[in-house]
């Protein structure tokens, strides 16, 4: 048996959908590699749904159509004759609107958008496709295309999804059932650090080896499958995949502001908007805004693409050179700062989820008033919540320095002063204060949690040697 791992309101948006009673056009998309194919066919595989399944692998349309006239054929016993992207959409029209309840999922659909696919299928729906016991589920791995034929005013299927998930990358909660044979969790965490949010990518680490052995065998050895996985994303997704890998790499290495990320990327200001918009509609970056200001902050979404760009990116040449083991032993040694953010994202956004279910949240961002800054400050209606985060093994005095210096700010700053304030210090370690008004949170704490995190057993296969998320690795999305 294969293992899906979280993904329980994902699961829960299909079984309403199956169990509507009502026709339903289902769409699921996000970044490659993210775990659609892997999630949809778990699905049907834990409810024993059986339906017919295409995969759209050419987006030019005689080879696309030909590939899927042979998975038809393997699919429905016979070969039918697809004259056209048109008669595709009547047949499967006809398979679902025929008989009991049926599923067709279409994956990679988008590939055949210049074909005409969503436009047809938009027909196909108004006509005939709404009116039947079907369930029609599109997976999407290009979110920009994916977003223009969708989800935009005026697009071919604007309106007519019944239901529509964009699937993201797992944080270390989620990631953490992968890395669970790692000897520690401060392993795990420095794992999940370089290797990030995609389940392909997790799904390929070894928890047991060293960090230094995975980045080798992943991706700075002979044959590494993700040598260059950053750049084919943006090779795959952008017309100037250049010009946006150098405003990333700006980005993860800590150019934050608009102005910074142009000077550092070498891109006029005036066109790095319009770049910051489309990375972000990838899910490759994120925009942030403090409290109480209008100057957004950017920073690399993922933590696998911050990792490539900071540490692998600007060594290419060496690597080139066959100095992969040298350059793996290098990245290892200085990937503390590289933890040290992705633990203050990590923490804040555990932070924020916490606070969510004590308080009602007017306002969260971090706090940056001249020399001033803290990791997060949400404005509640109760309290005033400050966050700090620190990837350090933090002994007493350093925790209540800490408390104390957030709550002097807390009691001193507009528009901090209205409420009580409450204080959350998340480290690596370290011991519970006493003060009543502040908490501390540990890597063990969240570690702990992670271990609930859901996981399903998938019947049909012999259990592999750790849990998947997405497909096989020869495998695209």
């Amino acid at each position: 048996m294969q293992l899906l791992v979280d993904r329980d309101k994902e699961l829960g948006v299909l079984d309403e959908a199956w169990g509507s009673g009502r026709a339903e056009l289902v769409l699921i998309y996000g970044r490659r590699r993210i775990g659609k194919t892997f999630l949809v066919r778990g699905w049907m595989g834990l409810r024993g749904i059986e339906g017919l399944y295409l995969v759209v692998n050419f987006e030019d349309p005689g080879p696309a159509l030909a590939d899927l006239e042979a998975q038809l054929a393997e699919a429905l016993g016979f070969r039918p004759r697809l004259e056209g992207v048109r008669s595709l959409v009547a047949l499967l029209s006809e398979y679902l609107c025929v008989g009991p309840r049926r599923l067709v999922v279409i994956d990679e659909f988008q590939r055949l958008a210049r074909a005409g696919l969503p436009q047809l299928l938009q027909e196909a729906w108004d006509r005939r496709l709404r009116w039947c016991n079907g369930v029609l589920v599109l997976l999407g791995s290009s979110v920009g295309s994916t977003e223009r034929v969708t989800a935009s005013g005026g697009a071919p299927l604007y309106g007519r999804l019944t239901r529509m998930v964009r699937l993201g990358g797992f944080g270390f909660a989620e990631a953490y059932p992968m890395l669970r044979g790692a000897p520690s969790p401060a392993e795990a965490f420095t794992l999940y650090s370089a290797f990030g949010g995609s389940p392909y990518t997790l799904s390929l680490v070894d928890p047991q080896a060293s960090v230094e052995e995975n980045i080798y065998r992943l991706v700075t050895g002979p044959g590494a499958p993700l040598a260059e996985e950053p750049l084919l994303e943006l090779l795959m997704e952008t017309r100037e995949p250049d010009r946006y890998l150098a405003i990333l790499g700006a980005a993860a290495r800590g150019a934050v502001r608009l102005t910074k990320i142009a000077e550092t990327a070498g891109v006029p200001v005036q066109s790095v908007p319009k770049y910051l918009q489309t990375l972000e509609s990838m899910g490759l970056v994120e925009r942030i805004t403090p409290v109480r200001s209008r100057r957004s902050l950017y920073r690399v979404a993922d933590p696998f693409h911050r990792f490539w760009l900071r540490h692998i990116m600007p060594r290419r040449s060496m690597i080139e050179l066959g100095m992969g083991r040298k350059v793996a032993s290098i990245v290892a040694r200085e990937l503390g700062d590289t933890v040290a953010q992705t633990w203050e994202i990590e923490a804040t956004r555990d932070a924020l989820e916490s606070i969510a279910s004590r308080d009602s949240i007017r306002e969260a961002g971090p706090w940056i008033h001249r020399e001033e800054e803290v990791d997060m400050v949400v404005l509640g209606e109760r309290n005033v919540w400050l966050v700090e985060a620190k990837w350090a093994e933090l002994a007493e005095k350093d925790v209540e320095r800490i408390a104390w210096r957030l709550r002097s700010l807390a009691e001193t700053r507009k528009p901090l002063t209205y409420a009580e304030p409450r204080i959350i210090i998340y480290a690596a370690e370290a011991p519970r204060p006493n003060l009543d008004w502040a908490e501390v949170v540990t890597l063990q704490d969240m570690a702990r949690r992670a271990s609930t995190t859901p996981t399903h057993k998938i019947p049909g296969e012999e259990t592999p040697r750790k849990p998947l998320t997405t497909r096989h690795r020869g495998e695209a999305s």
